[in-house]
């Protein structure tokens, strides 16, 4: 087997919309909005820089269905810079940007994209044009495909693979004339007469992998069934967190490029796979992302002073921005702990101060740096609880004691859950959009309710029983 190397990228969403970034500063902003774009400028230069001979994209290039001018012209010239460095592509659509009748653009001839009625496989050279893989996929057509894709791929690629004048000369790219294919596949099989695969397998799938909670699961199938269809490597794209099913054959999900809200946090990029001679595989994570989200938990327990709250705040933002690696990064932090200055630290004004005043402080930096290497908070939690003994109130005969009792079953059972809240919030109920949004509320949220209003009360009284 002829050794090389191919980058292995997914759910790009170039051209994302990024929602609710209304208390960002403008130039802030514009960074966010553009980073989806800077991903993919990323990608290309890390493509070129790398020598790969190949790149594979698992679906999602688009954020929608309606792919606005900039992000195809965005793509089209980093498509034409693969393209003059002899690099192809090969390129599935998903749920997010669906291959339709609607869709017409004009890709250069190093991009090869798959069909939606059934898969296809394509032999695919390296600069050499010697053979050195078969790359099958197949595209959504749809939004929503629920049909098990992967039971579609073919047993042996090598056999259903096609050459067309799109996915094989390359002319405008001055590739190498290929060879007749009849004859390539002719010495192919010959060469396989041990029943081995010659060429090392990739299947491109953009789908859901036995399942996963909070993605719809379209193109479902099974590790198993993957398994069996003795590939080499699966390409995987929908799911965005990075992760290795499997690793004989590899089976991965590379995460997207570029995360684009607080849930999407850490390092967002792509994979550099390396094949050896004997087909032996090797992966490298390469980050993409110009911006970068984080969530922080800073344990507070036994603090008693709010001064020395904000110093540590203060002393946490500082290490973590020095790991920003020059990347703009968007923190949302929570406060954990046991501490008697729980109550004040209800007051949702304090928690505002504190994020206003280091917000300040960071825009002074930009006006001199610019934004990257930025910390952002977006967000400060408070998950404190007070510096009380809740059990032995709990298990105590008092009023407090009742309080929790009442409280903890009032949690376990929906129905109490949310009589307890009507009977609570009657005046809000009133208010006939503040009653509507209390019933959209989840019963978990319902459940911090009745813990936080709980503790609010039983470090109230206890602070009362101290004081008399």
């Amino acid at each position: 087997m002829i050794p090389f190397r191919f980058i292995h990228a997914a759910d790009m969403h170039v051209d994302s919309p990024f929602r609710g970034l209304q208390a960002l500063p403008d130039k802030l902003k514009e960074e966010v909005l553009e980073s989806t774009f800077a991903a993919w400028d990323n990608l290309v230069r890390l493509a070129i820089r790398e020598k790969v001979d190949f790149v594979v994209i698992s679906g999602d290039l688009y954020d929608g269905k309606e792919r606005s001018l900039k992000a195809q012209w965005r793509l089209q010239r980093g498509m034409e810079q693969l393209c003059e460095q002899r690099i192809p592509v090969y390129l599935i659509h998903g749920n997010h940007d669906p291959l339709h009748h609607e869709v017409k653009w004009e890709w250069p001839d190093n991009v090869t994209i798959f069909p939606t009625n059934a898969p296809q496989a394509v032999l695919v050279p390296n600069k050499d044009g010697a053979m050195v893989a078969v790359v099958c996929g197949m595209s959504y057509g749809d939004s929503a495909v629920y049909e098990n894709l992967a039971a579609m791929y073919p047993d042996s690629p090598e056999s259903a693979a096609v050459h067309s004048d799109h996915t094989a000369r390359h002319d405008e790219c001055a590739l190498e004339e290929n060879r007749n294919v009849n004859v390539k596949m002719k010495r192919l099989h010959r060469n396989q007469g041990d029943g081995s695969p010659r060429l090392f397998r990739i299947g491109v799938l953009h789908g859901t992998v036995d399942g996963r909670a909070g993605h719809d699961p379209y193109a479902p199938c099974s590790k198993r069934e993957l398994i069996e269809k003795n590939y080499n490597y699966w390409a995987l794209g929908h799911i965005h967190m990075r992760e290795v099913l499997n690793e004989s054959p590899y089976i991965v999900y590379p995460g997207n490029t570029q995360g684009r809200h607080v849930k999407e946090i850490g390092a967002k990029g792509c994979y550099m796979v390396a094949v050896s001679e004997h087909g032996n595989v090797s992966l490298q994570f390469e980050p993409l992302d110009t911006v970068r989200w984080r969530q922080e938990q800073i344990d507070v327990n036994g603090i008693s002073s709010m001064q020395s709250i904000m110093q540590l705040l203060d002393e946490k933002m500082m290490a973590w921005k020095s790991g920003t690696e020059g990347r703009l990064t968007l923190i949302r932090l929570e406060l954990i702990g046991r501490t008697a200055l729980y109550a004040s630290l209800q007051q949702e004004a304090l928690a505002a101060q504190w994020m206003e005043a280091w917000q300040a402080q960071e825009v002074d930096d930009s006006l001199f740096e610019g934004a990257s290497g930025l910390l952002w908070p977006v967000a400060l939690r408070v998950s404190c609880t007070p510096d009380i003994d809740v059990e032995q109130w709990e298990a105590s005969d008092s009023f407090p004691g009742d309080m929790i009792r009442i409280a903890r079953q009032a949690q376990q059972h929906e129905d109490t859950s949310e009589a307890l809240i009507q009977d609570s919030l009657q005046t809000l109920q009133q208010h006939p959009r503040m009653r509507n949004w209390l019933a959209s509320q989840s019963g978990e949220i319902q459940k911090e309710w009745i813990e936080e209003a709980m503790m609010l009360v039983v470090e109230w009284l206890q602070r009362e029983v101290k004081r008399s």
